[in-house]
């Protein structure tokens, strides 16, 4: 009987959904972190379901035949990078392999029809950059270590080496310091160096989780790949009358780089990582940077979504305008559509984009790029997806979308919108996924709703990592 503190020896088989590896103990499916197909690894359990269980690494005992050595000296601890070990080939043959498996036992309908599903998967679309990719760097402040003593009653925190790095997995109360990445651009190591220096010659508190006390809280840099523009965000616990005479330093400290486009304080006064409404001081140039895809140009703020990988999201647009094969008499539905990227890249091929979106400052971004851009073609509407085809965009009523492309977070689409969606019947639905298990899922209610799947193209955008875009292609019967 297999539980929880067990240890055994096993052989690893295969990678799964989410990256982990799976073996099997007399006939249970065992999943473990940070392993690769063809390891032998001394485990133990963690964890124990009905139908599957989990368990850590204590060692690896042999390697396996294809391993190779992770660049990078954080590799595993950061917990960023879980195939570093991997050729590059072998992680996009098993990305594809994922895909066409998740669909096979993750699609709720019946067997037979869920055997078809794999053979729609296309040879997957690798990414133009393997290392350096990343356009965005987003680091917390915080110390390497804390300890805690119970003092009359109270628990009393002690901080020790401030430092700037990743939170690891399970373990938010301190910071690994990361000396190197090779996911991130280049040159935003060269800004990451120069926030270090800034840190030990300013001496500026650093914020503690457990005390909620501190002012340095998170670190973002951007950088506009085609353009070369450059941001960097500080985000701060505290006020502008506590800042104004602190703004000199900062000034003072990177007035003068070349390419720098933005400088950044923003107030963060909550207990999110992420501030709900964040106060943003603009200290040198904009309170954007620029960049471009393809002939567009997009103003992108601190908290905007954009993909991360530049040169894998021209690919991963250009799968998306092949997969729906526009004609100039579709008018297309853009749903969940951010700041408007895709679908003022698919206006030049139809008659007609609506765009929905609920985040304000997305919708602003979006009629903002529209217009440098002089897009007259696309129009935006504000609001939750399934709210917006109920009330402003009935069925039948405005707008008779011949085709839509909807990019949902990774929960997946609403019921509703799902629902709406199909009431409105477009021909053919571009389903743009980060999240393969909750596509399986929404897949479903479309083969149900009178839709059958055609192809699924899947991309990657994060070579290194077990994240997979895909592209799927939606007919209506």
């Amino acid at each position: 009987m297999l539980a929880p503190g067990q240890q055994h020896t096993v052989t690893i088989e295969k990678l799964t959904f989410g990256g982990a590896g799976l073996t099997h103990i007399d006939g249970m499916p065992i999943f473990v972190p940070g392993t690769i197909p063809g390891q032998q690894v001394a485990i133990v359990l963690t964890k124990r379901k009905d139908n599957y269980a989990e368990a850590k690494v204590e060692k690896i005992l042999r390697k396996a035949k294809d391993e190779i050595p992770a660049r990078c000296a954080h590799f595993h601890d950061c917990g960023g990078c879980v195939w570093q070990n991997l050729p590059y080939d072998k992680q996009i043959a098993y990305k594809e392999d994922i895909v066409r498996e998740t669909l096979l036992h993750l699609t709720p309908i019946p067997e037979e029809e869920r055997k078809t599903l794999p053979g729609r998967v296309l040879k997957i679309v690798p990414s133009p950059q393997l290392y350096h990719y990343r356009n965005k760097l987003e680091m917390s402040f915080g110390f390497e270590s804390m300890r805690s003593e119970d003092k009359g009653g109270r628990r009393i925190y002690f901080d020790e080496n401030p430092t700037i790095g990743f939170h690891q997995p399970g373990q938010w109360s301190t910071v690994l310091p990361i000396t190197e990445c090779h996911l991130y651009d280049e040159q935003l190591a060269m800004l990451l160096a120069d926030v270090r220096r800034f840190m030990q010659e300013t001496r500026l508190p650093v914020y503690n989780p457990k005390t909620q006390k501190g002012m340095l809280r998170t670190l973002l840099l951007r950088r506009g790949v085609h353009t070369d523009e450059q941001m960097i965000c500080f985000l701060v616990q505290a006020r502008k009358k506590e800042l104004e005479p602190l703004f000199q330093y900062f000034m003072r400290f990177f007035a003068g780089r070349s390419h720098l486009a933005s400088l950044l304080v923003v107030e963060h006064m909550g207990l999110n990582d992420k501030p709900e409404f964040p106060k943003i001081h603009t200290l040198i140039g904009k309170p954007s940077i620029t960049e471009r895809l393809f002939d567009l140009s997009f103003e992108i703020s601190p908290f905007s979504f954009f993909q991360t990988n530049t040169l894998g999201a021209e690919k991963l647009y250009r799968a998306i305008a092949e997969t729906a094969d526009l004609s100039q008499r579709d008018v297309l539905l853009d749903a969940y559509c951010g700041m408007g990227t895709i679908g003022q890249y698919l206006a030049r091929f139809c008659e007609r984009v609506v765009g929905i979106e609920s985040h304000p400052s997305a919708i602003d971004d979006a009629l903002k790029s529209a217009g440098k851009n002089r897009i007259g073609n696309i129009s935006f509407y504000k609001g939750r997806v399934e709210q917006v085809l109920r009330d402003q965009l009935k069925a039948g009523g405005k707008y008779a979308f011949t085709a839509a492309v909807v990019d949902p977070p990774r929960a997946g689409l609403h019921p509703k919108a799902r629902e709406a969606l199909i009431a409105h019947g477009p021909q053919k639905i571009v389903y743009v996924s980060c999240n393969t298990a909750t596509f399986a899922r929404d897949l479903a209610g479309f083969l149900q709703g009178g839709y059958e799947l055609r192809t699924v193209q899947p991309v990657d955008l994060f070579p290194h990592t077990a994240h997979i875009e895909t592209v799927a292609l939606l007919q209506k019967k």
